[in-house]
């Protein structure tokens, strides 16, 4: 039987994409008979306070699983500075590197490590060489791209050195899996060896999530929007969206978290939105509950050329719930959603038209019913986890 070490920051019961992919790949390699292990921090996704409600701790099997090991993190407050970030990111890569030499015995056969943030992948590293084993890079982000697309971050100097570390990662990594096909030509331009694997493994839906789906009647319409309100999501112009919704009598369900939630709550309540709720962080199956429930989602990116690599693991979510996408996005996004018929596409300056096109599903239900059939025609076809899971075999059989 084959071993292998997943290295990665979020995990179950993370909220958010990278969490729960991380949790996909190691529940359904573990059914494919891979010795599969987990080393990881304590839950700390946006905030470590959330974990301590019960309700997030929902699978009993991962709850304490002895393959599954939680490295405590001591630094608190992260989000807002990126000094704090990237102390709370050195942090990680330390622990996970002390943790690393104590499992030397345990001879792992490959090791999986998901990135970014890039430091853990230097733990890797450090793994490869002490294991004398092959080491597989899941890129999630392009980073340090997506750092300088957030607007927050510009100092040339320190940028230099994340490049240099970047292409370091790519090209000692003996495979490389992706979650977006947007990825592929970066890195390529980054490797020596051309003929390096490099796999495309999206974020998609688990069958028992499918059968869970129940559409709402249509007796009452609403929007959601499910996902950070952080720096890479254009969250002034979803506050317009919100504000003009409202206008309409329109219902909008958020279910946010992240670096500018609280601003959020503030400008709902300042400009009295009271067709618009701000939910708190919800676990995974409340989420999906609420998307289901939903008449239409809407997913806006900041509108710089690092997004347009990105498949939003929420527009995933959306078309899984069968709830048609009105989006400002581009590129790879914006492609599966024009290309498949489920949902609308706009540019991020459009927000009168999204409005418009949100009110023409509310008033044609038979238009909504067929891109709700697109969105499970193309679950089915392209996007379930117990299909793609195959995918990664090869490289865990060599």
């Amino acid at each position: 039987m084959q071993k292998l070490l997943i290295i990665t920051q979020n995990f179950y019961p993370v909220i958010g994409s990278a969490g729960n992919r991380m949790k996909n790949i190691f529940e359904l390699l573990s059914e494919k008979n891979i010795d599969t292990h987990v080393l990881t921090t304590e839950p700390a996704y946006p905030n470590k306070n959330l974990y301590k409600q019960r309700i997030f701790w929902d699978e009993e099997n991962l709850n304490n699983n002895e393959k599954i090991m939680r490295l405590p993190i001591k630094t608190k407050k992260y989000e807002n500075s990126m000094l704090g970030r990237l102390k709370f990111y050195g942090e990680i890569a330390l622990s996970f590197t002390k943790k690393i030499f104590k499992l030397k015995k345990e001879k792992y056969d490959y090791i999986l490590v998901s990135s970014p943030p890039i430091f853990i992948v230097l733990s890797a590293f450090i793994a490869k060489k002490l294991y004398k084993t092959k080491l597989i890079l899941e890129v999630r982000d392009l980073w340090p791209d997506s750092l300088t697309g957030v607007r927050k971050f510009n100092n040339k100097f320190v940028l230099k050195i994340f490049k240099f570390l970047e292409k370091k990662m790519y090209n000692n990594a003996d495979a490389i899996i992706i979650n977006s096909l947007g990825f592929k030509a970066h890195i390529l331009s980054k490797l020596k060896d051309k003929e390096k694997t490099i796999l495309f493994l999206p974020n998609g839906a688990r069958a028992k999530e499918i059968d869970n789906i129940i559409k709402k009647e249509d007796d009452h319409f609403q929007v959601v929007y499910a996902g950070n309100l952080g720096l890479a999501q254009d969250t002034e112009k979803l506050q317009e969206l919100a504000k003009k919704l409202n206008n309409h009598d329109i219902h909008f369900e958020i279910i946010g978290y992240g670096a500018r939630a609280t601003e959020f709550k503030e400008f709902i309540e300042k400009n009295n939105l009271k067709y618009v709720k701000l939910n708190n962080p919800m676990t995974r199956k409340e989420t999906l509950k609420v998307i289901s429930q939903s008449n239409c989602a809407v997913a806006l990116l900041n509108d710089e050329e690092v997004f347009s690599t990105v498949l939003p693991g929420k527009v995933i979510d959306y078309i899984t719930c069968k709830t048609p996408v009105i989006a400002a996005v581009k590129g790879q996004a914006a492609n599966l959603i024009t290309q498949n018929k489920v949902g609308y596409v706009f540019e991020n300056e459009e927000i009168g038209r999204i409005v418009d096109k949100i009110i023409y599903l509310k008033e044609n239900i038979e238009i909504r019913k067929q891109l709700e059939e697109n969105c499970g025609e193309l679950i089915n076809a392209h996007f379930l986890w117990e299909k793609n899971i195959e995918k990664i075999m090869p490289l865990l059989n060599e």
